[in-house]
Protein backbone atom coordinates (compact mmCIF):
# COMPACT_ATOMS: atom_id res chain seq x y z
CA UNK A 1 0.00 0.00 0.00
CA UNK A 2 1.56 3.28 -0.67
CA UNK A 3 1.45 6.02 1.60
CA UNK A 4 2.01 9.74 0.40
CA UNK A 5 4.59 10.50 -2.21
CA UNK A 6 3.52 10.07 -6.09
CA UNK A 7 0.32 8.46 -6.63
CA UNK A 8 0.67 4.71 -7.73
CA UNK A 9 1.26 3.95 -11.01
CA UNK A 10 -1.53 2.42 -13.38
CA UNK A 11 -0.83 -1.31 -14.83
CA UNK A 12 1.12 -0.12 -17.69
CA UNK A 13 3.42 1.55 -15.07
CA UNK A 14 2.04 5.39 -16.39
CA UNK A 15 1.78 8.56 -13.54
CA UNK A 16 -1.85 10.20 -14.13
CA UNK A 17 -1.33 13.98 -13.80
CA UNK A 18 -3.87 15.49 -11.53
CA UNK A 19 -6.77 17.33 -12.89
CA UNK A 20 -5.92 21.33 -12.74
CA UNK A 21 -8.25 23.05 -10.91
CA UNK A 22 -11.80 24.04 -11.32
CA UNK A 23 -11.80 27.22 -13.10
CA UNK A 24 -14.70 30.16 -12.28
CA UNK A 25 -15.25 30.71 -16.35
CA UNK A 26 -14.28 29.04 -19.14
CA UNK A 27 -15.11 30.64 -22.70
CA UNK A 28 -15.36 28.04 -25.62
CA UNK A 29 -16.04 28.12 -29.07
CA UNK A 30 -14.78 30.99 -29.98
CA UNK A 31 -12.02 32.28 -32.51
CA UNK A 32 -9.69 34.24 -29.72
CA UNK A 33 -7.01 36.71 -31.47
CA UNK A 34 -4.74 36.28 -28.34
CA UNK A 35 -2.10 38.95 -29.80
CA UNK A 36 0.71 36.18 -28.73
CA UNK A 37 2.90 35.43 -31.75
CA UNK A 38 3.69 31.93 -29.99
CA UNK A 39 -0.53 30.96 -30.51
CA UNK A 40 -2.01 33.90 -32.81
CA UNK A 41 -5.38 32.27 -32.40
CA UNK A 42 -6.89 29.66 -29.68
CA UNK A 43 -10.49 28.66 -29.27
CA UNK A 44 -10.96 28.41 -25.68
CA UNK A 45 -9.72 30.56 -22.47
CA UNK A 46 -10.16 29.56 -18.47
CA UNK A 47 -10.04 32.20 -15.78
CA UNK A 48 -9.37 31.55 -12.22
CA UNK A 49 -8.74 34.53 -9.81
CA UNK A 50 -9.14 37.23 -12.48
CA UNK A 51 -6.58 35.82 -14.08
CA UNK A 52 -6.02 33.96 -17.43
CA UNK A 53 -4.81 29.77 -16.63
CA UNK A 54 -5.20 28.50 -19.68
CA UNK A 55 -5.48 29.48 -23.49
CA UNK A 56 -5.67 26.97 -26.13
CA UNK A 57 -8.13 24.44 -27.97
CA UNK A 58 -11.92 23.63 -26.23
CA UNK A 59 -10.57 19.71 -25.62
CA UNK A 60 -8.31 20.77 -23.52
CA UNK A 61 -9.97 23.87 -21.96
CA UNK A 62 -12.94 20.83 -21.06
CA UNK A 63 -10.32 19.78 -18.04
CA UNK A 64 -10.84 23.20 -16.29
CA UNK A 65 -14.66 22.84 -15.98
CA UNK A 66 -15.58 21.61 -12.24
CA UNK A 67 -19.01 22.05 -10.63
CA UNK A 68 -19.06 25.65 -10.13
CA UNK A 69 -17.53 26.98 -13.60
CA UNK A 70 -19.34 28.68 -15.37
CA UNK A 71 -18.75 27.48 -18.99
CA UNK A 72 -19.78 29.94 -21.96
CA UNK A 73 -19.89 28.96 -25.03
CA UNK A 74 -19.49 31.92 -28.09
CA UNK A 75 -20.96 30.02 -30.73
CA UNK A 76 -17.73 30.76 -33.08
CA UNK A 77 -17.19 34.92 -32.15
CA UNK A 78 -13.94 36.95 -32.22
CA UNK A 79 -12.82 37.69 -29.30
CA UNK A 80 -9.80 40.48 -28.65
CA UNK A 81 -7.39 41.35 -25.78
CA UNK A 82 -9.05 44.37 -23.54
CA UNK A 83 -8.37 47.65 -25.93
CA UNK A 84 -5.96 50.31 -24.53
CA UNK A 85 -7.20 53.73 -25.56
CA UNK A 86 -3.69 55.31 -24.40
CA UNK A 87 -5.22 58.99 -25.11
CA UNK A 88 -8.44 60.21 -23.75
CA UNK A 89 -10.23 62.54 -21.88
CA UNK A 90 -11.82 60.23 -19.60
CA UNK A 91 -13.66 62.28 -17.22
CA UNK A 92 -13.12 66.19 -18.60
CA UNK A 93 -15.06 65.01 -22.03
CA UNK A 94 -18.10 64.26 -19.77
CA UNK A 95 -18.25 66.49 -17.65
CA UNK A 96 -20.92 68.55 -16.98
CA UNK A 97 -20.27 72.06 -16.10
CA UNK A 98 -20.71 72.63 -20.23
CA UNK A 99 -23.72 74.96 -20.29
CA UNK A 100 -23.33 76.22 -23.96
CA UNK A 101 -22.76 73.25 -26.79
CA UNK A 102 -22.22 75.01 -30.01
CA UNK A 103 -22.90 73.45 -33.35
CA UNK A 104 -19.34 73.58 -35.45
CA UNK A 105 -20.81 73.41 -38.61
CA UNK A 106 -21.88 77.47 -37.69
CA UNK A 107 -19.88 79.69 -39.89
CA UNK A 108 -21.36 83.38 -38.69
CA UNK A 109 -20.34 83.15 -35.40
CA UNK A 110 -22.96 86.12 -34.86
CA UNK A 111 -25.64 83.15 -35.46
CA UNK A 112 -24.26 82.14 -32.01
CA UNK A 113 -25.80 85.21 -30.19
CA UNK A 114 -28.92 83.99 -29.30
CA UNK A 115 -27.65 80.17 -28.52
CA UNK A 116 -25.49 81.12 -25.66
CA UNK A 117 -27.76 84.05 -24.09
CA UNK A 118 -30.38 80.49 -23.93
CA UNK A 119 -27.25 79.39 -21.79
CA UNK A 120 -27.72 82.07 -19.19
CA UNK A 121 -27.95 79.18 -15.96
CA UNK A 122 -24.55 78.29 -14.89
CA UNK A 123 -23.48 74.82 -13.93
CA UNK A 124 -22.28 75.97 -10.60
CA UNK A 125 -19.30 77.57 -11.21
CA UNK A 126 -20.15 81.43 -11.18
CA UNK A 127 -19.54 81.17 -15.17
CA UNK A 128 -21.35 80.43 -18.27
CA UNK A 129 -19.26 77.82 -19.64
CA UNK A 130 -18.88 76.18 -23.50
CA UNK A 131 -17.82 74.25 -26.01
CA UNK A 132 -17.74 73.41 -29.91
CA UNK A 133 -17.10 75.97 -32.32
CA UNK A 134 -14.06 76.47 -34.42
CA UNK A 135 -12.06 78.68 -34.26
CA UNK A 136 -11.93 79.75 -38.20
CA UNK A 137 -15.31 80.80 -37.22
CA UNK A 138 -14.06 84.06 -34.89
CA UNK A 139 -11.31 84.51 -37.02
CA UNK A 140 -13.14 85.55 -39.81
CA UNK A 141 -15.85 87.69 -37.01
CA UNK A 142 -16.73 91.17 -38.42
CA UNK A 143 -16.17 92.55 -35.04
CA UNK A 144 -14.32 91.64 -31.63
CA UNK A 145 -15.28 87.81 -30.70
CA UNK A 146 -15.86 89.44 -27.16
CA UNK A 147 -18.50 92.22 -28.28
CA UNK A 148 -20.28 88.72 -29.50
CA UNK A 149 -20.26 87.30 -26.62
CA UNK A 150 -21.61 90.56 -24.92
CA UNK A 151 -24.28 90.60 -27.15
CA UNK A 152 -25.97 87.52 -25.66
CA UNK A 153 -24.49 87.81 -22.06
CA UNK A 154 -23.04 90.61 -20.86
CA UNK A 155 -23.14 90.54 -16.77
CA UNK A 156 -21.62 87.05 -15.64
CA UNK A 157 -18.50 86.02 -17.39
CA UNK A 158 -18.65 82.99 -20.73
CA UNK A 159 -15.84 81.00 -21.66
CA UNK A 160 -16.36 78.93 -24.57
CA UNK A 161 -13.99 76.78 -25.26
CA UNK A 162 -13.26 75.67 -28.97
CA UNK A 163 -13.57 71.91 -30.25
CA UNK A 164 -10.19 71.04 -30.25
CA UNK A 165 -9.60 72.66 -26.70
CA UNK A 166 -6.63 74.61 -27.81
CA UNK A 167 -8.39 77.98 -27.66
CA UNK A 168 -11.21 79.86 -25.44
CA UNK A 169 -13.34 82.63 -27.00
CA UNK A 170 -14.41 84.86 -23.51
CA UNK A 171 -16.81 88.36 -23.26
CA UNK A 172 -15.36 91.44 -21.79
CA UNK A 173 -16.72 90.39 -18.29
CA UNK A 174 -14.76 87.18 -18.60
CA UNK A 175 -11.32 89.42 -19.35
CA UNK A 176 -12.25 91.97 -16.44
CA UNK A 177 -12.08 89.07 -13.97
CA UNK A 178 -8.82 87.66 -15.17
CA UNK A 179 -7.26 90.93 -15.34
CA UNK A 180 -6.51 90.49 -18.97
CA UNK A 181 -5.88 94.32 -20.57
CA UNK A 182 -3.82 96.11 -23.04
CA UNK A 183 -0.68 95.89 -20.98
CA UNK A 184 -1.22 92.14 -20.01
CA UNK A 185 1.79 90.05 -21.34
CA UNK A 186 0.98 86.84 -23.40
CA UNK A 187 1.54 83.73 -21.32
CA UNK A 188 3.75 81.31 -22.28
CA UNK A 189 2.74 78.76 -25.01
CA UNK A 190 -0.08 81.24 -25.64
CA UNK A 191 -1.51 84.17 -27.03
CA UNK A 192 -3.99 86.83 -26.54
CA UNK A 193 -5.72 87.94 -29.44
CA UNK A 194 -5.73 91.86 -29.91
CA UNK A 195 -7.71 94.09 -31.66
CA UNK A 196 -5.82 96.47 -33.50
CA UNK A 197 -5.73 99.25 -30.63
CA UNK A 198 -4.15 96.53 -28.66
CA UNK A 199 -7.54 95.63 -26.70
CA UNK A 200 -7.84 91.80 -25.71
CA UNK A 201 -10.56 90.64 -28.43
CA UNK A 202 -11.84 87.99 -26.83
CA UNK A 203 -9.95 84.79 -27.88
CA UNK A 204 -7.01 83.27 -26.01
CA UNK A 205 -4.78 80.99 -27.72
CA UNK A 206 -3.62 77.99 -26.47
CA UNK A 207 -2.06 78.39 -22.83
CA UNK A 208 -4.09 81.36 -22.75
CA UNK A 209 -7.01 80.15 -23.05
CA UNK A 210 -6.27 77.98 -19.77
CA UNK A 211 -6.77 81.25 -17.96
CA UNK A 212 -10.49 80.98 -17.82
CA UNK A 213 -10.56 77.50 -17.26
CA UNK A 214 -8.60 77.59 -13.95
CA UNK A 215 -10.46 80.03 -12.27
CA UNK A 216 -14.12 78.63 -13.71
CA UNK A 217 -12.75 75.48 -12.16
CA UNK A 218 -11.39 75.94 -8.88
CA UNK A 219 -12.27 73.05 -6.37
CA UNK A 220 -15.70 72.90 -4.51
CA UNK A 221 -18.49 70.60 -2.92
CA UNK A 222 -19.66 71.27 -6.66
CA UNK A 223 -17.28 70.28 -8.55
CA UNK A 224 -16.45 67.69 -6.90
CA UNK A 225 -19.57 65.82 -7.33
CA UNK A 226 -19.61 66.61 -11.00
CA UNK A 227 -15.84 65.00 -11.60
CA UNK A 228 -17.63 62.30 -9.53
CA UNK A 229 -20.38 61.89 -12.05
CA UNK A 230 -18.22 62.44 -14.84
CA UNK A 231 -15.91 60.36 -14.21
CA UNK A 232 -18.47 57.41 -13.69
CA UNK A 233 -20.27 58.07 -17.11
CA UNK A 234 -16.61 57.99 -18.97
CA UNK A 235 -15.73 54.70 -16.97
CA UNK A 236 -18.92 53.51 -18.65
CA UNK A 237 -18.56 54.42 -22.31
CA UNK A 238 -15.11 53.16 -22.26
CA UNK A 239 -16.54 49.61 -21.42
CA UNK A 240 -19.15 50.00 -24.23
CA UNK A 241 -16.74 50.13 -26.47
CA UNK A 242 -14.46 47.17 -25.32
CA UNK A 243 -11.85 49.64 -23.55
CA UNK A 244 -10.55 47.66 -20.78
CA UNK A 245 -7.35 49.86 -19.96
CA UNK A 246 -7.22 53.97 -21.24
CA UNK A 247 -5.02 56.94 -20.39
CA UNK A 248 -6.78 59.77 -18.85
CA UNK A 249 -4.09 62.27 -21.35
CA UNK A 250 -5.11 65.65 -19.39
CA UNK A 251 -5.32 64.67 -15.39
CA UNK A 252 -6.19 68.46 -13.86
CA UNK A 253 -5.19 67.26 -10.13
CA UNK A 254 -5.02 71.22 -10.03
CA UNK A 255 -9.14 70.52 -10.43
CA UNK A 256 -9.75 67.43 -7.85
CA UNK A 257 -8.94 64.63 -11.01
CA UNK A 258 -7.01 62.70 -8.97
CA UNK A 259 -9.44 62.74 -5.69
CA UNK A 260 -12.84 61.34 -8.14
CA UNK A 261 -10.06 58.99 -9.61
CA UNK A 262 -9.07 57.79 -5.75
CA UNK A 263 -12.73 57.73 -4.58
CA UNK A 264 -13.88 55.44 -7.79
CA UNK A 265 -11.59 53.22 -6.87
CA UNK A 266 -12.01 53.43 -3.25
CA UNK A 267 -15.28 52.85 -4.35
CA UNK A 268 -15.08 49.86 -6.38
CA UNK A 269 -16.23 51.35 -9.69
CA UNK A 270 -12.84 51.10 -11.55
CA UNK A 271 -14.16 49.51 -14.53
CA UNK A 272 -11.28 50.82 -16.53
CA UNK A 273 -7.84 50.22 -15.66
CA UNK A 274 -6.64 53.53 -15.77
CA UNK A 275 -3.36 55.16 -15.87
CA UNK A 276 -3.57 59.17 -15.16
CA UNK A 277 -1.31 61.33 -17.15
CA UNK A 278 -0.64 64.53 -14.82
CA UNK A 279 -1.33 68.04 -16.60
CA UNK A 280 1.76 70.23 -16.33
CA UNK A 281 0.99 73.62 -16.34
CA UNK A 282 3.02 75.91 -18.60
CA UNK A 283 0.92 79.00 -16.28
CA UNK A 284 2.62 77.12 -13.22
CA UNK A 285 5.75 77.59 -11.26
CA UNK A 286 8.65 75.18 -12.47
CA UNK A 287 10.10 74.54 -8.77
CA UNK A 288 6.54 74.51 -7.27
CA UNK A 289 4.86 72.44 -9.73
CA UNK A 290 7.82 69.82 -10.59
CA UNK A 291 8.04 69.00 -6.55
CA UNK A 292 4.23 68.82 -6.36
CA UNK A 293 3.64 66.90 -9.33
CA UNK A 294 7.14 64.14 -7.67
CA UNK A 295 4.93 63.81 -4.42
CA UNK A 296 1.52 62.21 -6.70
CA UNK A 297 3.24 59.24 -7.92
CA UNK A 298 1.52 56.07 -7.41
CA UNK A 299 2.46 52.75 -8.67
CA UNK A 300 1.37 49.46 -6.58
CA UNK A 301 -0.32 47.47 -9.80
CA UNK A 302 -3.71 48.26 -9.20
CA UNK A 303 -6.66 49.99 -11.26
CA UNK A 304 -5.47 53.04 -10.58
CA UNK A 305 -1.51 54.51 -11.71
CA UNK A 306 -0.32 57.77 -11.42
CA UNK A 307 2.69 57.19 -13.57
CA UNK A 308 2.36 59.90 -16.61
CA UNK A 309 2.98 63.87 -17.07
CA UNK A 310 1.53 65.31 -20.01
CA UNK A 311 3.48 67.82 -21.00
CA UNK A 312 2.26 70.31 -24.27
CA UNK A 313 5.45 71.71 -26.50
CA UNK A 314 3.16 72.81 -29.20
CA UNK A 315 0.00 73.98 -30.53
CA UNK A 316 -2.10 72.95 -33.37
CA UNK A 317 -1.64 72.90 -37.24
CA UNK A 318 -5.06 75.04 -38.02
CA UNK A 319 -3.66 77.99 -34.91
CA UNK A 320 -0.27 78.18 -36.75
CA UNK A 321 0.42 77.59 -33.34
CA UNK A 322 2.34 74.00 -33.97
CA UNK A 323 5.83 74.51 -33.48
CA UNK A 324 7.66 73.80 -37.03
CA UNK A 325 11.39 73.45 -38.37
CA UNK A 326 10.60 75.77 -41.12
CA UNK A 327 8.40 78.72 -40.89
CA UNK A 328 4.70 79.04 -42.17
CA UNK A 329 4.22 79.94 -45.83
CA UNK A 330 0.62 82.17 -44.38
CA UNK A 331 1.07 85.46 -43.03
CA UNK A 332 -2.25 85.48 -41.22
CA UNK A 333 -0.44 83.81 -38.26
CA UNK A 334 -1.69 83.66 -34.27
CA UNK A 335 1.78 82.71 -33.21
CA UNK A 336 5.62 83.79 -34.36
CA UNK A 337 6.33 82.31 -38.23
CA UNK A 338 7.36 78.74 -36.78
CA UNK A 339 4.37 78.47 -34.09
CA UNK A 340 4.78 78.94 -30.79
CA UNK A 341 5.58 76.53 -27.20
CA UNK A 342 4.05 76.00 -24.41
CA UNK A 343 7.06 74.01 -22.85
CA UNK A 344 10.44 75.61 -24.83
CA UNK A 345 13.39 73.08 -25.27
CA UNK A 346 14.97 73.66 -22.11
CA UNK A 347 12.23 73.93 -20.14
CA UNK A 348 10.80 70.78 -21.28
CA UNK A 349 14.32 68.41 -21.29
CA UNK A 350 14.16 69.67 -17.21
CA UNK A 351 10.58 68.21 -16.59
CA UNK A 352 11.49 64.71 -18.96
CA UNK A 353 14.59 64.20 -16.98
CA UNK A 354 13.44 65.66 -13.44
CA UNK A 355 10.43 63.93 -13.24
CA UNK A 356 11.72 60.85 -14.92
CA UNK A 357 14.01 60.10 -12.19
CA UNK A 358 10.70 60.44 -9.81
CA UNK A 359 9.45 57.47 -12.18
CA UNK A 360 6.87 59.24 -14.49
CA UNK A 361 6.40 58.69 -18.49
CA UNK A 362 6.75 61.83 -20.05
CA UNK A 363 3.44 62.16 -22.05
CA UNK A 364 4.47 64.94 -24.52
CA UNK A 365 1.99 66.71 -26.96
CA UNK A 366 4.00 67.54 -30.18
CA UNK A 367 2.27 68.20 -33.64
CA UNK A 368 4.64 70.39 -35.13
CA UNK A 369 8.11 68.68 -36.83
CA UNK A 370 9.97 70.90 -34.43
CA UNK A 371 7.99 70.18 -31.40
CA UNK A 372 8.62 66.41 -32.31
CA UNK A 373 12.70 66.99 -32.66
CA UNK A 374 12.70 69.08 -29.26
CA UNK A 375 10.34 66.07 -27.44
CA UNK A 376 13.20 63.13 -28.90
CA UNK A 377 16.28 65.57 -27.95
CA UNK A 378 14.55 65.57 -24.49
CA UNK A 379 14.13 61.85 -23.87
CA UNK A 380 17.53 61.83 -25.00
CA UNK A 381 18.86 63.93 -23.05
CA UNK A 382 17.14 62.54 -20.39
CA UNK A 383 18.54 58.91 -21.07
CA UNK A 384 21.69 59.58 -21.12
CA UNK A 385 22.22 59.47 -17.78
CA UNK A 386 23.85 56.48 -16.66
CA UNK A 387 22.04 56.57 -13.45
CA UNK A 388 18.64 57.26 -15.81
CA UNK A 389 15.27 54.66 -15.14
CA UNK A 390 14.23 52.91 -18.11
CA UNK A 391 10.87 54.54 -19.47
CA UNK A 392 8.71 54.30 -22.36
CA UNK A 393 8.41 58.04 -23.20
CA UNK A 394 6.08 59.37 -26.08
CA UNK A 395 4.96 61.66 -28.18
CA UNK A 396 1.56 62.25 -28.89
CA UNK A 397 0.19 63.56 -32.14
CA UNK A 398 3.19 63.41 -34.21
CA UNK A 399 1.28 65.06 -37.34
CA UNK A 400 4.45 66.00 -38.77
CA UNK A 401 7.51 64.02 -38.45
CA UNK A 402 11.11 65.18 -40.12
CA UNK A 403 12.45 61.95 -42.39
CA UNK A 404 15.62 62.61 -40.56
CA UNK A 405 13.78 62.06 -37.06
CA UNK A 406 11.99 58.65 -37.99
CA UNK A 407 14.69 56.40 -37.00
CA UNK A 408 15.02 57.87 -33.32
CA UNK A 409 12.27 56.90 -31.53
CA UNK A 410 13.07 53.05 -32.12
CA UNK A 411 16.52 54.04 -31.27
CA UNK A 412 15.49 55.77 -27.67
CA UNK A 413 13.33 53.37 -27.06
CA UNK A 414 10.32 56.67 -27.42
CA UNK A 415 6.95 55.28 -28.34
CA UNK A 416 4.23 57.42 -30.64
CA UNK A 417 0.71 57.31 -30.38
CA UNK A 418 -1.46 58.89 -33.07
CA UNK A 419 -5.25 59.56 -33.59
CA UNK A 420 -6.47 59.40 -37.35
CA UNK A 421 -9.19 61.13 -38.91
CA UNK A 422 -10.14 61.85 -42.87
CA UNK A 423 -7.35 64.33 -42.57
CA UNK A 424 -4.76 62.13 -41.94
CA UNK A 425 -4.46 60.71 -45.41
CA UNK A 426 -1.48 61.77 -47.06
CA UNK A 427 -3.91 63.14 -50.15
CA UNK A 428 -6.49 65.13 -47.63
CA UNK A 429 -3.49 66.61 -45.60
CA UNK A 430 -2.16 67.83 -48.65
CA UNK A 431 -4.94 69.68 -49.98
CA UNK A 432 -5.83 70.51 -46.19
CA UNK A 433 -2.77 72.32 -44.42
CA UNK A 434 -1.76 73.22 -47.95
CA UNK A 435 -2.29 77.25 -47.36
CA UNK A 436 -0.26 76.99 -44.04
CA UNK A 437 3.19 74.74 -44.62
CA UNK A 438 2.40 73.79 -48.68
CA UNK A 439 1.07 70.64 -50.58
CA UNK A 440 4.70 69.19 -50.66
CA UNK A 441 5.53 69.74 -46.63
CA UNK A 442 2.07 68.24 -46.04
CA UNK A 443 2.99 65.30 -48.46
CA UNK A 444 6.34 64.34 -47.47
CA UNK A 445 6.12 64.59 -43.35
CA UNK A 446 2.16 64.02 -42.37
CA UNK A 447 1.01 61.15 -40.27
CA UNK A 448 4.32 58.59 -40.86
CA UNK A 449 2.30 56.05 -39.18
CA UNK A 450 3.61 53.07 -41.82
CA UNK A 451 6.90 54.46 -41.39
CA UNK A 452 7.23 54.78 -38.15
CA UNK A 453 5.88 51.30 -37.51
CA UNK A 454 8.07 50.26 -39.86
CA UNK A 455 11.44 51.06 -37.88
CA UNK A 456 9.85 49.02 -34.63
CA UNK A 457 9.27 52.02 -33.28
CA UNK A 458 5.98 51.06 -30.24
CA UNK A 459 3.30 52.61 -32.48
CA UNK A 460 0.10 52.65 -30.64
CA UNK A 461 -3.63 54.21 -32.26
CA UNK A 462 -5.57 56.37 -29.25
CA UNK A 463 -8.76 58.05 -29.84
CA UNK A 464 -8.24 61.80 -28.27
CA UNK A 465 -11.89 61.65 -26.94
CA UNK A 466 -14.20 63.55 -27.29
CA UNK A 467 -11.67 65.47 -29.49
CA UNK A 468 -12.22 62.80 -31.39
CA UNK A 469 -14.39 59.55 -32.16
CA UNK A 470 -13.52 57.04 -28.69
CA UNK A 471 -14.41 53.79 -31.07
CA UNK A 472 -11.45 51.63 -31.71
CA UNK A 473 -12.70 50.15 -34.43
CA UNK A 474 -13.19 53.37 -36.43
CA UNK A 475 -8.95 54.00 -35.77
CA UNK A 476 -8.60 50.34 -36.57
CA UNK A 477 -10.30 51.09 -39.90
CA UNK A 478 -8.77 54.52 -40.39
CA UNK A 479 -4.70 52.80 -39.95
CA UNK A 480 -5.85 51.31 -43.16
CA UNK A 481 -7.36 53.04 -45.57
CA UNK A 482 -4.29 55.47 -45.81
CA UNK A 483 -2.67 54.62 -48.94
CA UNK A 484 0.98 54.10 -48.64
CA UNK A 485 1.11 55.06 -44.66
CA UNK A 486 -1.79 52.20 -43.66
CA UNK A 487 -1.11 49.82 -41.30
CA UNK A 488 -0.08 46.25 -42.74
CA UNK A 489 -3.29 44.47 -42.08
CA UNK A 490 -5.61 43.97 -39.43
CA UNK A 491 -3.50 41.84 -36.90
CA UNK A 492 -1.13 45.16 -37.32
CA UNK A 493 -4.13 47.29 -36.44
CA UNK A 494 -5.28 45.30 -33.31
CA UNK A 495 -1.79 45.27 -31.95
CA UNK A 496 -1.72 48.98 -32.10
CA UNK A 497 -4.97 49.03 -29.84
CA UNK A 498 -3.59 46.04 -27.69
CA UNK A 499 0.24 45.31 -26.94
CA UNK A 500 1.26 48.14 -27.98
CA UNK A 501 -1.09 50.20 -25.98
CA UNK A 502 0.08 48.15 -22.58
CA UNK A 503 3.70 48.76 -23.60
CA UNK A 504 2.88 52.50 -23.48
CA UNK A 505 1.07 52.30 -20.11
CA UNK A 506 3.60 49.89 -18.72
CA UNK A 507 1.65 47.38 -18.28
CA UNK A 508 2.91 44.67 -20.62
CA UNK A 509 3.49 42.04 -17.88
CA UNK A 510 -0.43 41.67 -17.51
CA UNK A 511 -2.37 43.43 -20.33
CA UNK A 512 -2.37 43.40 -24.14
CA UNK A 513 -2.25 39.78 -24.82
CA UNK A 514 -4.27 36.76 -23.77
CA UNK A 515 -1.81 33.78 -22.54
CA UNK A 516 -1.35 32.55 -19.46
CA UNK A 517 -1.10 34.09 -16.40
CA UNK A 518 -2.03 37.56 -18.00
CA UNK A 519 -5.11 39.62 -16.29
CA UNK A 520 -8.43 37.78 -18.30
CA UNK A 521 -9.27 41.42 -19.76
CA UNK A 522 -11.17 40.55 -23.09
CA UNK A 523 -13.63 41.67 -25.41
CA UNK A 524 -16.17 39.70 -27.26
CA UNK A 525 -17.44 41.62 -30.82
CA UNK A 526 -20.60 40.92 -33.11
CA UNK A 527 -18.12 40.26 -35.97
CA UNK A 528 -14.84 39.34 -37.79
CA UNK A 529 -12.70 41.64 -38.13
CA UNK A 530 -10.44 39.61 -40.01
CA UNK A 531 -13.03 38.56 -42.27
CA UNK A 532 -15.02 41.60 -43.29
CA UNK A 533 -13.71 43.76 -46.10
CA UNK A 534 -12.08 46.94 -44.54
CA UNK A 535 -14.95 49.67 -45.12
CA UNK A 536 -16.51 47.92 -42.69
CA UNK A 537 -14.85 47.63 -39.54
CA UNK A 538 -15.31 50.89 -38.20
CA UNK A 539 -19.82 49.07 -37.93
CA UNK A 540 -18.19 46.62 -35.36
CA UNK A 541 -19.70 46.71 -32.23
CA UNK A 542 -18.46 44.91 -29.01
CA UNK A 543 -21.16 42.00 -27.25
CA UNK A 544 -19.27 41.78 -23.91
CA UNK A 545 -16.32 43.22 -22.10
CA UNK A 546 -14.66 41.48 -19.11
CA UNK A 547 -11.97 43.02 -17.03
CA UNK A 548 -10.42 40.99 -14.65
CA UNK A 549 -12.66 38.33 -15.36
CA UNK A 550 -15.69 40.17 -14.35
CA UNK A 551 -18.14 41.35 -16.83
CA UNK A 552 -18.58 45.24 -17.08
CA UNK A 553 -20.53 45.78 -19.94
CA UNK A 554 -23.16 43.57 -21.79
CA UNK A 555 -24.77 44.96 -25.18
CA UNK A 556 -28.94 44.31 -25.14
CA UNK A 557 -29.72 41.00 -26.22
CA UNK A 558 -26.50 39.10 -25.86
CA UNK A 559 -26.58 36.33 -23.45
CA UNK A 560 -23.28 34.70 -22.57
Amino acid sequence: MACGGAPPPDAGGRVDAPPPAAADLVVRNARIFTADDAQPFAEAMAIRGGALVFVGGDAEAASFVGGATNVVDLGGAVVLPGLHDVHQHTLEAQLGVIDCLLDPEVTDPELYVPEVAACATSSGTGWILGHGHRIETLLSASRAPRLILDAAISDRPVAIMEETSHSTWVNTRALELLGVDRTTVDPQGGVIDRDPDGSANGLLIDAAGELPWEQALRASDELRRLNHDALLEGLALNAENGITSAVDARAYWQRGYLDAYRAARDEGALTTRMVLSLWASPLADDDAQIEALRGMFADDGGRLRVTQVKIYSDGLLQNTTAALLEPYLTTERLAGPSGLNYFPAGRLNRYVSELGAAGFDAHIHAIGDRAVREALDAIAGAMSDPSAQPHLHRLTHVELLAPSDLERFNALGAGADMQLGEHSHRDVAARDLAPWIGAARARERSFSLRDLWDTNAVVALSSDYDVGEISPFAGMQRALELGEQSLPDVAAAVHAYTTNGALIMGSEETTGALRASMAADFVVLDRDLFEIPVAQISQTRVQWTVVGGEEVYRAPGFTP
